[in-house]
């Protein structure tokens, strides 16, 4: 049983850009064929969004740091300023 959903939902998105061992990324390539070719951007979304519920630790310090704001209204003043939407493809 697949540990993330198939359906990938839409969303507004943002791009980020990093690189793979060479392991890691023939792993996340067996993963999107296990799901039906899901997209490498969906699964690393959807893979951070189980760590971060996950990860007591941090949502403590979220909630200490960011209690009662939304992802979207407080920005973390450390990330990069040349986040941009991705354009759709309407």
């Amino acid at each position: 049983m697949a540990l993330i959903p198939k359906v990938e939902p839409k969303q507004e998105k943002r791009v980020v850009s990093g690189r793979l061992d060479e392991e890691t990324h023939l792993t996340l390539q067996r993963y999107a064929e296990f799901l039906g070719d899901a997209t490498h951007e969906y699964i690393i979304g959807e893979s951070l969004k189980r760590l971060f519920r996950r990860d007591k630790e941090f949502r403590e310090w979220l909630d200490k740091n960011y209690s009662g704001t939304s992802p979207k209204t407080k920005a973390n003043p450390a990330a990069k300023a040349t986040a941009r939407p991705v354009p759709s493809a309407a």
